[in-house]
């Protein structure tokens, strides 16, 4: 983050406060386009990557790319790289990064474009690294008994389960979303237009609008583009982030990350860093010292408190570009204000 100029974010595993997902988002997929960048670069054989890249054919892109997930994103690497004389710890930790991203960025792209063969492989995988010792197994434990009584279900329900795990309601290639995201925006587009009054104030209009929210939606649109409303909000679009990657594709070249050092130096730092816990220098820095006035305004988190769960926020869904979350209001008040003109 503090490369791109970008905002903090608190993110890990270790974390007890869920990273907010729109930044995180959006950085593994710069990142993951900067990575692979400078791997192909790496391994094209070239010294000009934009002379070859212009200059390559179908076949050399597919070569070139098969090399670079074998060296640079799989488990296999990293086993390579573990059984080397003096194992170069940042290259690993690198290895481990891409691998971790790209199955996050598979998970995205096939939920999108409704393969749920794909979505239940990756959480296949998710399961078993999250089972591993010190990690997520609150995370894992819900996938287990999902899948795993998924097994036992007859063959005609678990395709009945699987059918209905993901719905594209405008019929659009790329336009599917988990039904819990589904339901995310369709509690958004209750609040944005039951604005009953009165009478109507109650249950009854409530459940009898929800039935047909994206149909009442539609007609928002309808209504807008008829009468020229204007909306002086912005739809979403996608930036350029061009820029960004390239940025980071000269910096890990810079840097030889994704290249193999004998003898690094940060591995020294990685050894160091571990024995420093142990000194007595680790035990006077973080332990609580009593003479010190403390600020009664801010604890740390106790080991019994509870886990913050994950709220999407409106910059979260507004990620859709079906969905004009951030000209909701506008739309909403544009149209009300043509109706009661009438």
């Amino acid at each position: 983050m503090n490369l791109l100029k970008q905002k903090p974010i608190s993110a890990g595993w270790q974390s007890k406060k869920a990273a907010p997902w729109k930044p995180t988002h959006d950085l593994l997929q710069i990142s993951l386009a900067g990575h692979v960048l400078d791997a192909f670069w790496l391994h094209c054989g070239h010294r000009n990557f934009d002379v070859w890249a212009a200059n390559a054919t179908m076949d050399d892109l597919s070569a070139v790319a098969k090399h670079v997930y074998r060296n640079l994103f799989t488990s296999r690497a990293v086993e390579e790289q573990i059984n080397v004389e003096e194992p170069d710890t940042v290259l690993m930790n690198t290895i481990l990064y891409n691998r971790d991203v790209l199955y996050y960025w598979l998970l995205v792209k096939s939920i999108k474009a409704d393969d749920i063969g794909h979505v239940v492989l990756i959480l296949w995988i998710w399961m078993v690294m999250m089972c591993t010792p010190k990690t997520m197994p609150r995370y894992a434990n819900p996938i287990f008994e999902t899948l795993g009584r998924l097994q036992q279900y007859p063959e005609e329900v678990q395709k009945l389960f699987l059918h209905n795990w993901l719905v594209n309601l405008t019929g659009r290639a790329d336009g599917c979303k988990e039904v819990d995201l589904l339901q995310e925006y369709s509690n958004f587009w209750v609040k944005t237009v039951y604005g009953a009054k009165g009478v109507n104030c109650n249950w009854d209009w409530l459940s009898m609008i929800s039935v047909c929210i994206y149909s009442l939606r539609d007609a928002m649109h309808v209504v807008q583009n008829t009468f020229g409303i204007p909306i002086y909000g912005t739809r979403h679009t996608t930036p350029d982030m061009s820029k960004e990657v390239q940025y980071i594709a000269k910096k890990l070249r810079e840097e030889k990350v994704q290249e193999y050092v004998a003898e690094c130096p940060a591995n020294h730092d990685f050894h160091e860093g571990s024995k420093y816990a142990n000194k007595r220098s680790a035990f006077s820095r973080y332990r609580v010292d009593e003479a010190i006035i403390a600020d009664l305004g801010f604890c740390w988190r106790k080991q019994n408190d509870k886990e913050e769960l994950y709220i999407p926020s409106t910059n979260d869904l507004a990620m859709d570009s079906e969905e004009p979350i951030d000209m909701a209001d506008e739309l909403l008040a544009g149209t009300m204000a043509l109706f009661e003109d009438d």
